[in-house]
């Protein structure tokens, strides 16, 4: 009866880890367990739009469209995420979208934190740029592709330089990182004007516990703003542009998170929406929209003036405090962006202080309301008096 029982309990047993073992790993389409299977080299890697399309269900991005611009192709390309054999192991790509002829302001931000700094933090910085216009007179491509040979950090495409193109370098972006950075895990989509705290941002991604799966969209959330149909307005916008008269929420271009999946969508989306010119109100409103992305607000991490952050540089040399905003607009001043990582490099070694009850930035620095959020009121007059 004991070797009968000792018989029993061995074959449930069996059947215990039997069902344990088959049901409980992962496998791929075929049954094969994904942890017995050889490690993916990137030779072996399947292109990004051939994954979307076939494995992931998502739908294929035409790599020589931006919305309605067809033939798009590069001027300046780059393999940058793989030269630093960070294909598939970046925490996140930064976007900087710059205008052709702001050479001094992409070297103010090199200058404030290098590539290979961005690089041992598990990022990588590229700056995307437009064809030269023709009414230029102070910049030749020559010049670009020297500044590409030095640096290797730009992408350029071929649509010409203009305020009604941003569109066309924002989804240009967006494209090569899910291309040709496909690896990143995130990605931080910003203006070339604007000063930004590095460290905070990669210890705010490093501790986001996003699941691939999930979609992300994350900044300045602008809410019900109104369609300015005033002519003489820079914002001004036709019904045939845009019939609504209420934007939906979108976030601010100033700087914004994403990750790879939602910019696959926004791109597929892209490229069945009619075009709009207004480019982070289209991509991260209409398109969002459109796909019923939801976005998540870091409202609070934006400052609406330059003259805080000179404040905050003030304040991290004089009382090692630290700053209430981590990110904001350099006021016209390119040294800001440098000047303010270079601080809070210090005051991160350091460990600055908090900032006491009482001394908000709000309530010591003396500065004027020069440099608010473009889109906030999307052209409001801004009227002073000047000395003749």
């Amino acid at each position: 009866m004991r070797k009968f029982h000792r018989f029993l309990t061995t074959v449930v047993a069996f059947f215990i880890l039997y069902g344990v073992y088959r049901y409980s790993f992962p496998t791929d389409g075929d049954g094969n367990y994904l942890f017995l299977l050889p490690k993916e080299s990137d030779s072996d890697r399947v292109p990004s739009t051939k994954l979307s399309a076939v494995n992931l269900g998502e739908r294929p991005i035409d790599l020589t469209r931006l919305s309605n611009l067809s033939s798009f192709q590069y001027r300046i390309s780059n393999d940058l995420c793989k030269e630093n054999n960070s294909y598939s192991e970046l925490l996140g790509v930064i976007l900087v979208t710059s205008y052709v002829g702001h050479d001094e302001v992409r070297s103010a931000h090199r200058q404030a934190i290098s590539q290979q700094k961005l690089l041992s933090m598990g990022l990588l910085r590229i700056f995307s740029l437009a064809t030269i216009p023709a009414t230029e007179r102070f910049i030749r491509q020559a010049a670009i592709e020297a500044e590409q040979r030095l640096h290797g950090d730009l992408i350029q495409g071929n649509f010409i330089e203009a305020y009604r193109n941003l569109t066309y370098k924002h989804l240009m972006s967006l494209q090569w990182a899910t291309h040709s950075c496909r690896g990143a895990k995130y990605i931080i989509k910003m203006d070339d004007d604007i000063v930004f705290d590095p460290f905070y941002i990669q210890n705010h991604l490093s501790d986001l516990n996003q699941r691939d799966e999930r979609y992300l969209l994350a900044g300045f959330v602008f809410r019900s703003k109104k369609v300015i149909r005033l002519r003489a307005n820079k914002w001004y916008v036709s019904p045939a542009e845009y019939e609504k008269a209420v934007y939906p929420a979108y976030l601010s271009g100033w700087l914004y998170i994403t990750n790879q999946r939602t910019a696959r969508a926004l791109l597929a989306e892209s490229q069945e929406a009619s075009f709009f010119w207004i480019d982070d109100t289209f991509i991260t409103g209409v398109l969002a929209d459109r796909l019923k992305l939801p976005l998540t607000s870091l409202n609070r991490w934006f400052s609406a003036n330059s003259e805080f952050l000179d404040c905050c540089i003030r304040d991290m040399k004089r009382y090692a405090y630290q700053c209430d905003y981590y990110v904001g607009p350099n006021g016209g001043n390119a040294k800001l962006i440098a000047e303010f990582v270079q601080e809070l490099e210090r005051c991160y070694d350091n460990a600055c202080y908090q900032r006491p009850a009482g001394k908000s930035l709000t309530a010591t620095c003396v500065a004027e309301y020069k440099n608010l959020l473009p889109a906030a009121d999307h052209g409001t007059a801004m009227v002073s008096q000047m000395k003749l």
